[in-house]
């Protein structure tokens, strides 16, 4: 998942409600979750400061993420050349092909809300829109 997903769980907005349903998922272990470590966390709080939560309210955010135990995936060379290749293959950002490669090496589809993501990465079968999944009760 990338943070465009999480911020999603703190912001009422367009697919908020299928980010909360994954959530949900989450936190009752009916699915696992995978992030790039720090660069997460630093993307949370920016979307949030740029949404204009004050310095109190991301530090509240950041506080509960690390709570909910996401896994985190660390920074490798591997991961690094992966990242570096997404970008260059499909036009994308650094950082956006970081969680796409997370999402290779673990074997998981890469879950966005990132419409730039989604467009940058047609074609590349991986990487799913939120609003396309469909949660069993």
């Amino acid at each position: 998942m990338d943070a465009s997903v999480a911020v999603k769980w703190f912001v009422d907005e367009e697919h908020a409600d299928e980010a909360r349903a994954l959530l949900d998922h989450f936190r009752q272990a009916r699915c696992r979750v995978a992030i790039p470590g720090w660069l997460f966390f630093l993307e949370i709080s920016n979307a949030l400061r740029r949404k204009g939560f004050s310095e109190e309210d991301v530090s509240d955010v950041l506080v509960n993420l690390w709570r909910y135990r996401i896994g985190l995936v660390e920074a490798r060379t591997d991961l690094t050349a992966k990242t570096n290749a997404i970008a260059y293959g499909y036009r994308a950002s650094i950082y956006d092909s970081a969680y796409v490669a997370v999402a290779e090496v673990m074997g998981f589809p890469l879950v966005t809300a990132d419409e730039e993501l989604l467009k940058c990465m047609k074609g590349h079968s991986i990487v799913l829109p939120i609003w396309e999944l469909e949660f069993q009760k």
